[in-house]
């Protein structure tokens, strides 16, 4: 058994789904954040390793593509693996799998900061190259940065809730997914599904700051996203989705 890569069952449950039953794409994201967390800490890296050191673990990027979405009652097998190590960041891989057949795949990249200086710390001192497996990556990113959109055809506010944050005290990750989705119309979920998403995270966000979340559709099935903080009118984080048109 090669402890280095790891795999975790995850039932979908009846509030991950949307109007159609089949799972949205913030908790399968949950479900790579989760299996991350954990598998760290097997290996001795986890968010607490790093925490008796002053350090944290913070996700920089995160892409995730369905060729199926799981439904209610479903349960799906999720396979990580570190994947990569450097200087400024560590990748992970992740694989989803339903009945024996693949489903979905994602990678994620991942900041060593220092919690009392707020600077990036050499991740490759965290994860050594005898701590990767012998195994092809996941998934690729797809450029090496996800667009920007200074306008959105579609916006909304967001307010930053203290139930948003995390253990490193900022908006967790996949909160700000959610933010992100949030200026997609709701004619958009009666006709499509958002089967893959490209997330770039840019800023610290904190319970009570107030947000725009913008959405510019592309015209090829994907859509490019982006969430500012009104206060100093900072970028937080960018995404690309893509679309599927559900079937009669």
């Amino acid at each position: 058994m090669n402890e280095l890569i790891f795999t975790q069952p995850y039932r979908i449950r009846s509030y991950e789904t949307g109007h159609d039953w089949k799972a949205t794409l913030p908790p399968l994201c949950n479900q790579l954040q989760d299996i991350a967390s954990m598998h760290a800490a097997r290996l001795g890296f986890g968010y607490a390793d790093l925490h008796t050191k002053g350090c944290a673990w913070v996700l920089v990027r995160a892409f995730l593509r369905m060729d199926q979405l799981p439904g209610f009652g479903d349960t799906v097998n999720v396979t990580t693996w570190p994947s990569d190590s450097g200087r400024t960041a560590a990748t992970r891989d992740y694989e989803m799998s339903l009945d024996g057949q693949i489903i979905g795949r994602g990678t994620s990249a991942w900041a060593v900061i220092d919690m009392q200086s707020r600077k990036a710390v050499d991740a490759s001192e965290v994860i050594s190259r005898g701590q990767l497996p012998d195994r092809k990556r996941a998934l690729d990113f797809e450029t090496r940065a996800v667009k920007r959109i200074r306008e959105g055809e579609f916006r909304t506010s967001v307010l930053a809730r203290q139930s948003d944050e995390d253990v490193n005290r900022h908006v967790n990750s996949i909160r700000q997914v959610e933010f992100l989705l949030e200026s997609c119309p709701v004619r958009w979920q009666d006709k499509q599904r958002c089967i893959g998403a490209d997330v770039q995270f840019r800023a610290e966000c904190h319970a009570g700051d107030e947000l725009v979340s913008m959405c510019q559709p592309q015209g090829d099935g994907t859509a490019q996203h982006s969430l500012l903080r009104t206060a100093d009118n900072r970028e937080v984080a960018r995404m690309k989705t893509w679309w599927q048109e559900k079937q009669a």
